[in-house]
C-alpha cells in the first residue's frame, strides 16, 4: 500500500509540475507584445520588405525562411519606399503595440550616407524607442527629418503615429528599420526567437505579428522596386534619381532600366522594348553573373536615323529562376 501511495504521489507531483510549467509558459506568452504593421503603406504596392533579420550567427546570412533577404548581422526588418518622391509624399510610421516612449532623436538630415560621411554614432538617424513592459521594446529608425511626433514618457496606443519613413542615419534609400528586443536581445518577430536560430522555411508558430499583419507580410524572395523607359541611364542610387521620370527623347537612345530585390546568380533576365505599332525594337536575354539583395540593370539601343516615331512605347523586364518566372515589370512612356 505504501508503494502504491508513493507512486501515486509521484504522479500527482509530476502532473502539478507540468501544470506549473505550462502556466509559466502561458504567462510568458501573455506578456509578449502582439505587433501590427509599423507603417501605413501597402506592402507590395507603395512599400516593400527589403531585409529581414539575419538568424545565422556565423559569417553567412539566412532569414527565417532559409533565404537570403538579409545582410550579415542585420538585427531587424527593413520596409522601404520605391522612390524619393514617395518619401516626399510621406508615409506614417506607427506604434506596433501599446507602450511608453522611452527615447527618441530628431534633427538628422535625410541624406545618403555615402554623401554624408561620419554619422558620429547616430547610425539609426532619427528614431524612437517604445517600451512595452517586461523587458520588451521596439525601435523605429531612419525617420524623416522633423517628423517625430511623440515625446519621452508619452503613452502610445497600437497604431498611433510616431513619425514618417525617411532616410536619416546609416542608409542609402528611404526606409524604416524596425527592431524588437526582449531584455536587450533582438527577437525575430516572425518566429519569436533570438539569433542564432535554425531556419526551417515555414514555422511561424510563435510569431509576434497579429494574424492580419502576417497575411500582409507574405514572404517574397524577389520583387521589383522600380523601373522605367529613359534616354539616359539613371543612377543606380535611388537618392540620385530625379523625382519625375525624365522620359524618352526622340533623338536619343531608348533604354529600359530595372531595380529589383533578391536576384540570384544564374537567374535569366530578359528586356524587351516595343514601339507604338507593336513592333519589336529591342530584345536582350542574359544570365545574371552576380546577383544581390539589390540588383540594378538596363538595356536598350540608339535612336534610328530620323529619331523615334511619335507614340507610346512599352518596356518589359522578366526574371526567371530555374525556368520559372519570379518577377515581371511593365512600363509605358511616350515620344511626342
Amino acid at each position: 500500500m505504501m508503494r502504491f501511495l508513493s507512486s501515486e504521489l509521484r504522479s500527482i507531483l509530476l502532473l502539478l509540475a507540468i501544470l506549473l510549467v505550462g502556466q509559466q509558459l502561458h504567462a510568458q506568452q501573455a506578456q509578449r507584445p502582439t505587433l501590427q504593421l509599423p507603417v501605413h503603406c501597402e506592402i507590395g504596392v507603395t512599400c516593400l520588405v527589403q531585409k529581414l533579420m539575419d538568424i545565422d550567427d556565423g559569417p553567412g546570412r539566412r532569414d527565417y525562411r532559409c533565404g537570403l533577404l538579409t545582410t550579415d548581422g542585420h538585427k531587424g526588418m527593413d520596409i522601404r519606399l520605391r522612390t524619393m518622391a514617395d518619401m516626399s509624399h510621406g508615409y506614417h510610421v506607427v506604434a506596433a503595440a501599446p507602450g511608453i516612449v522611452r527615447r527618441l532623436r530628431d534633427g538628422e538630415p535625410d541624406v545618403n550616407v555615402n554623401l554624408r560621411g561620419d554619422l558620429n554614432g547616430k547610425l539609426a538617424g532619427n528614431s524612437v524607442v517604445v517600451d512595452h513592459g517586461d523587458g520588451w521594446e521596439t525601435q523605429y529608425s531612419h525617420l524623416k527629418l522633423g517628423s517625430v511626433s511623440v515625446k519621452p514618457g508619452q503613452q502610445v496606443k497600437r497604431g498611433d503615429m510616431i513619425g514618417k519613413i525617411g532616410m536619416s542615419g546609416n542608409t542609402e534609400f528611404p526606409h524604416l528599420h524596425f527592431e524588437i528586443r526582449h531584455r536587450g536581445q533582438v527577437v525575430d518577430p516572425f518566429t519569436g526567437k533570438s539569433p542564432p536560430a535554425r531556419c526551417d522555411g515555414q514555422t511561424l508558430g510563435h510569431t509576434l505579428w497579429n494574424a492580419q499583419t502576417i497575411q500582409m507580410l507574405k514572404y517574397q524572395p524577389t520583387v521589383v522596386i522600380s523601373g522605367g523607359l529613359v534616354s539616359t541611364v539613371p543612377s543606380a542610387q535611388i537618392s540620385d534619381r530625379v523625382a519625375v521620370n525624365p522620359g524618352i527623347s526622340s533623338a536619343d537612345a531608348l533604354l529600359m532600366w530595372i531595380e529589383m530585390i533578391g536576384v540570384s546568380p544564374g537567374d535569366v533576365v530578359e528586356f524587351r522594348i516595343t514601339g507604338p505599332d507593336g513592333e519589336s525594337l529591342h530584345e536582350q536575354r542574359s544570365t545574371v553573373a552576380v546577383g544581390g539583395l539589390i540588383w540594378f540593370g538596363y538595356s536598350g539601343r540608339k535612336a534610328p536615323k530620323g529619331g523615334w516615331h511619335v507614340g507610346k512605347y512599352r518596356g518589359t523586364c522578366s526574371l526567371k529562376r530555374a525556368g520559372i518566372l519570379v518577377a515581371h515589370f511593365e512600363v509605358f512612356d511616350s515620344v511626342s
